[in-house]
């Protein structure tokens, strides 16, 4: 089936290349990598990098924090902290939340101090706990990387250690981050400026926050997220900002010197975020007085028929660019009397881009008529054959009747 316009991938493929190029003249950028996405299909707005695989650094704890919390029944369940379980294996340069021997925490409470202040011994912790054996810990991160399709992802610690088993790119990162802000008890935390422990003994400020405090920066668009450094995946930063229309956007920067004391990741990010707000928003790509496509007709006194979508098609973009509506229908492509007011006919497929906006059910709204003068032009062999059988049968009859009155 075909309809409106063919749209060539290669088409799209230059027209992001010119829109990052754009971007880049215009944004100054100490990230090498980054990336921005819709939230709710993950479709790539702005990239450069995305799918090189990289060292992630503390961006590895969203990973933990799914698949503990994807493996505990209750969060506000207790337990009293032992640190031994994990004090041969905590590597003096990682950052810590300060867990205490004896302190009576939830496991809400072991989530916020891993997440907020980028807490390695609550991550390992939660390691080393979570099934009673850091191994299969490990392996259930992978497990879940595997399921969330992150194809070019692989865990060796859950901190996020330089390791070079430990990897990802910035298009899984999404896939991740993704499955974050759906868990609202996950999004909660990772949006929290500060927290105090239940016990009241351990507060903790967010990474984020206290970076944009400490140079003064106004946070206009970063809703929350999570902060990393090492040396090899410099200053990185996965976060989500809202739109002003409510449109969910996920960001993540990476490779920016470590070695810098300005918090890059973050005023990259809020860079990034105001680029895309400022330049894009949800627009109508078809209106309920657009066609949508038109279908042939058999022998009917309409010519043909319209289709229109019920309410308005819209999508979240730049500019729009008629040229790159396509609409693919499968289903009836010829319609007769046959086909009666509230059928289904097929349903039609609206691209932008190569990217699926919607699906919309083809119906027939008005009856059709009948055309005998439609059917005779289409039929007008068998018509002249039939005639002229009968007119030949005519005369016989007429003939055997005349013939038979002179007997």
């Amino acid at each position: 089936m075909k309809r409106v316009k063919i749209f060539s991938i290669i088409g799209l493929v230059l027209t992001l290349m010119v829109f990052n190029y754009i971007f880049a003249d215009e944004v100054e950028l100490n990230s090498p990598n980054y990336a921005v996405y819709k939230a709710d299909n993950l479709e790539l707005l702005i990239g450069k990098n995305e799918d090189k695989k990289i060292s992630i650094a503390s961006i590895t704890k969203l990973m933990t924090a799914v698949v503990a919390i994807d493996n505990i029944e209750d969060v506000s369940k207790t337990q009293v902290i032992d640190t031994s379980v994990y004090s041969n294996i905590l590597d003096p340069e990682l950052s810590i939340a300060g867990l205490q021997d004896g302190q009576e925490l939830s496991y809400y409470d072991l989530l916020a101090t891993m997440l907020v202040p980028s807490g390695a011994d609550s991550a390992l912790y939660l390691a080393c706990t979570t099934f009673g054996d850091y191994d299969t810990f490990i392996a259930k991160m992978n497990e879940k990387a595997e399921e969330l399709d992150m194809k070019d992802t692989h865990f060796a610690n859950p901190t996020g250690l330089d390791d070079e088993e430990n990897y990802s790119t910035l298009n899984d990162v999404a896939k991740l981050l993704r499955y974050v802000i759906n868990n609202q008890t996950l999004k909660e935390i990772i949006s929290l400026n500060r927290y105090t422990t239940t016990d009241e003994k351990l507060t903790v400020s967010g990474t984020i926050y206290k970076s944009m405090s400490n140079y003064g920066l106004e946070r206009k668009h970063i809703k929350g997220g999570k902060t990393g450094t090492t040396e090899e995946a410099g200053i990185c930063l996965a976060s989500y900002s809202v739109d002003d229309d409510g449109t969910e956007l996920i960001t993540i920067v990476t490779g920016a010197s470590m070695f810098s004391s300005f918090p890059y990741n973050i005023s990259d990010t809020e860079k990034i975020d105001g680029y895309i707000i400022d330049n894009y928003s949800i627009q109508d790509i078809l209106t309920t007085q657009d066609s949508l496509l038109t279908l042939k007709t058999y022998c009917t006194k309409e010519d043909e028929v319209t289709f229109y979508p019920e309410e308005n098609i819209k999508y979240y973009i730049s500019q729009l660019d008629k040229d790159k509506i396509n609409v693919i229908y499968s289903g009836i492509d010829t319609l007769s009397t046959k086909n009666k007011v509230g059928d289904k006919l097929g349903e039609a497929k609206i691209y932008y881009g190569n990217v699926l906006i919607d699906t919309v059910d083809v119906v027939l709204k008005d009856e059709l008529h009948f055309s005998i003068i439609k059917w005779i032009k289409a039929h007008k062999e068998q018509v002249i054959f039939g005639s002229l059988a009968f007119v030949c049968i005519l005369v016989l009859v007429i003939t055997f009747v005349t013939l038979k009155k002179r007997k």
